[in-house]
């Protein structure tokens, strides 16, 4: 039952992890072609978002090589 729960909640954490880098890879790549268009600023992050987006990657590699249930 605990794990049942345990297991489902780093399910929910990969998922989410998952939408993050995405957006922030859309984020990259939008200013990316924008830039070369237009006269428009880099693509940069604040303290907390690099935070965020580096636990995100750690979550995702973790999952793919030692699998996501306990």
């Amino acid at each position: 039952m605990m794990l049942e729960l345990i297991n489902k909640i780093l399910f929910i954490l990969f998922f989410l992890s998952c939408v993050n880098v995405i957006r922030h890879a859309y984020y990259f790549i939008q200013a990316y072609s924008k830039a070369e268009t237009e006269n428009v600023e880099r693509y940069k992050l604040d303290k907390t978002p690099l935070i965020l987006l580096g636990i995100s990657i750690a979550v995702i590699f973790t999952s793919i090589f030692s699998g996501i249930t306990i």
